[in-house]
């Protein structure tokens, strides 16, 4: 019975969490957030490469949050796909501007 129990929930797209991914993706993101906060800090002097920097780590961080709150891990491909394409062109649109800011 307990055998029927998981295969219904595994039908209807039900996914357990553990502890461990829980945890693991706490980490990460406080470990971005640190980052985020030393490229602030420290890198001031940087200018535009402070805030390509600061752009790219919060988009690693919205990253993790799709995959594990969001539950794109348990998705199809397809939607992971789709996700990729999406930062792909958020990073094409940053050099396409960052090109044209320079050239000015």
């Amino acid at each position: 019975m307990e055998h029927e129990n998981t295969q219904t929930n595994e039908a209807k797209g039900h996914h357990i969490s553990s502890y461990k991914e829980h945890f693991s993706t706490l980490a990460a993101l406080l470990l971005l957030t640190v980052l985020t906060v030393a490229v602030s800090v420290f890198g001031a002097d940087l200018r535009s490469l402070s805030v390509a920097t600061a752009l790219l780590i919060a988009t690693l961080k919205a990253l993790v949050v799709a995959y594990y709150f969001m539950h794109l891990k348990y998705e199809l491909k397809i939607y992971r796909w789709l996700v990729l394409i999406v930062v792909l062109l958020f990073a094409l649109f940053l050099v396409i501007t960052s090109i044209e800011y320079l050239n000015r």
